[in-house]
């Protein structure tokens, strides 16, 4: 009942041990009319949304096909995030250079 009231759309996708429940909220933010059903932009949205939530802290077993399939996903977060900022009216080279920024900024303060 609640996120019938609140989210424009929503949904359940079973699986076979869990079940996943999605929606959609309106955001306020301006939709790009070169982007507006972009898959990639939906794809970015909801990758944001999920990188918000608790990660998973159970133990995986690390292998060089797991880290080549993590890091294939991992590009593909990153070209739907450039995406999203694009049909944002984001400047997709300037978060990058930021965001190089950043993650060089933390690689010091760890040493």
């Amino acid at each position: 009942m609640i996120l019938d009231a609140v989210a424009s759309h929503w949904g359940v996708i079973p699986r076979a041990d869990s079940k996943v429940v999605w929606c959609e909220l309106a955001t306020g933010l301006e939709v790009s009319k070169d982007h507006p059903r972009d898959l990639r932009v939906a794809q970015a949205e909801m990758s944001i949304v999920r990188h918000g939530s608790a990660r998973n802290t159970e133990a995986q077993v690390v292998t060089s096909l797991s880290t080549a399939v993590a890091e294939k996903a991992a590009i593909d977060l990153i070209t739907d995030l450039l995406h999203w900022l694009h049909a944002h009216g984001c400047d997709p080279d300037e978060a990058l250079d930021r965001a190089q920024m950043h993650y060089e900024a933390e690689l010091e303060g760890a040493d």
